[in-house]
């Protein structure tokens, strides 16, 4: 999985959750606890599915970069 880079809105820095996969949308959002999924306003469009890049790096770093590990081990 390639990392996302961040879209920068009013000085924060997001990710799109429909940027991902469905499958690694849906691992993100069963992850993250409610009310982290915001909406914003960008150059006139509503993006519903905002998520903090933080969390999302968090993420990334913790649960994708582990199962690659694991799924390396599980091929010997």
């Amino acid at each position: 999985m390639t990392r996302l880079i961040p879209l920068i809105i009013k000085e924060q820095k997001i990710i799109q959750l429909s940027q991902l996969t469905i499958d690694q949308a849906n691992d993100l959002r069963s992850w993250l606890p409610d009310g982290s999924i915001r909406k914003m306003e960008f150059q006139g469009m509503e993006l519903n599915d905002c998520v903090a890049f933080e969390t999302y790096s968090y993420w990334y770093r913790t649960f994708h970069i582990l199962s690659r590990n694991h799924e390396t081990i599980l091929d010997f």
